[in-house]
């Protein structure tokens, strides 16, 4: 029985678990806010605020042991130089958990765990938010005397340019339609006499072939041989 055991083992080995927590615990060094379930977020805190301790004091000792924990010398030389300074005032309660609701295929309290000296304006880059501000729209400058002069000047060129085009497109026109009267006319099938030639040529020859060709194929009558009986095979005639 497990009574008075509070430890949480999330159904994994203890390798497992660890390999779990080091994978949490860089990813919040390096982004600092991760979204996870509530259950490990309790969990992470237990593994990560001792190591921000021992960060606070810069020594060759304390390196190696984050360093060992960790599994990782980018989040370790990242905790050392710029989350422990932010932090030296502070004696505990370095992570933040903030309820995110629930999971929704299977219902998991989730949350938000994200370092206390986060601060969110640093993470948005000027990019971003010069993208995202909202700007006056500028006012279009008003047209001056000679500008609406010069587009008057190219709407006339345009038409005189258009003009030539029609004269084309009369061109163009279908021929009369007496043509295609002719066309229709070459089209039209040739009289019914020759069909019928046709016809006639097609029609099948006389069955008198068909039945010479059946009694051909007839197979000729078999020659009828006389049954002997079995043991005369066997025995021969003594008369002969």
């Amino acid at each position: 029985m497990r009574h008075r055991k509070l430890s949480r083992r999330f159904s994994r080995t203890s390798s497992h678990r660890t390999a779990m927590m080091r994978n949490l615990a860089i990813s919040l060094i390096e982004h600092e806010i991760v979204k996870t379930t509530v259950e490990k977020g309790k969990y992470l805190r237990t593994f990560l605020e001792p190591l921000i301790t021992k960060s606070k004091k810069d020594t060759l000792h304390n390196r190696r042991k984050v360093i060992s924990s960790l599994n990782s010398q980018t989040a370790a030389s990242k905790l050392f130089s710029d989350i422990s300074p932010k932090l030296s005032e502070t004696n505990g309660g370095y992570l933040r958990i903030i309820k995110a609701g629930f999971r929704p295929g299977d219902k998991a309290d989730m949350c938000f765990v994200e370092l206390t000296c986060r601060d969110p304006e640093e993470s948005l880059s000027d990019t971003t938010l010069e993208d995202n501000a909202i700007t006056s729209p500028e006012k279009a400058p008003v047209p001056e005397q000679t500008e609406i002069e010069s587009a008057s000047e190219t709407v006339a060129v345009e038409k005189e340019a258009k003009k030539p085009t029609s004269k084309k497109e009369e061109e163009k026109k279908p021929a009369p339609k007496k043509e295609a009267a002719k066309k229709e006319e070459e089209k039209k099938p040739a009289p019914k006499k020759e069909a019928a030639k046709k016809e006639e040529e097609k029609k099948p020859a006389p069955k008198k072939e068909a039945a010479q060709k059946v009694e051909s194929k007839k197979p000729a009558p078999k020659k009828e041989e006389k049954k002997e009986s079995w043991w005369k095979r066997f025995v021969k005639n003594p008369f002969r």
